[in-house]
């Protein structure tokens, strides 16, 4: 039972660190496009950088609710449920934001990808940790 809870842990250490990743690359993108295009530009930014952040939060609330002592079937139902609900947000957040933000949606896409970049760093700070 202690292992559990060190991977559990251990997890969300590891989405702790993704989540400030995020932020700081969506608040780098931010300031760039505020200085070189103007601010409304940079607060697109951010509320794509938001966009993404909370995708990552709910999901891997819902992926990491599960116990690692779990099934590996619920495991992956947990999974499979998380990037459902995760897909059905996203929808729901880019078709609200598109509308206040129907002039500025490039900038909004910059900020969402900035956050989907964090993925990489951690699949390399992941990477390392395991060799």
């Amino acid at each position: 039972m202690a292992r559990d809870g060190q991977v559990q842990e251990r997890f969300a250490h590891t989405v702790v660190w993704l989540l400030r990743l995020q932020a700081v690359l969506s608040v780098i993108g931010a300031l760039a496009f505020g200085l070189l295009a103007g601010v409304p530009q940079g607060l697109a930014v951010l509320v794509g950088g938001g966009i993404g952040i909370v995708l990552t939060a709910v999901s891997a609330l819902r992926a990491g609710a599960v116990s690692s002592g779990a099934e590996p079937s619920q495991m992956m139902g947990a999974f499979y449920r998380a990037m459902a609900l995760k897909l059905a947000l996203a929808v729901v957040l880019f078709v609200i934001v598109a509308k206040w933000f129907a002039g500025f949606f490039a900038p909004v896409l910059t900020g969402y990808v900035a956050t989907v970049l964090a993925y990489w760093f951690a699949l390399l700070r992941l990477g390392r940790a395991a060799s």
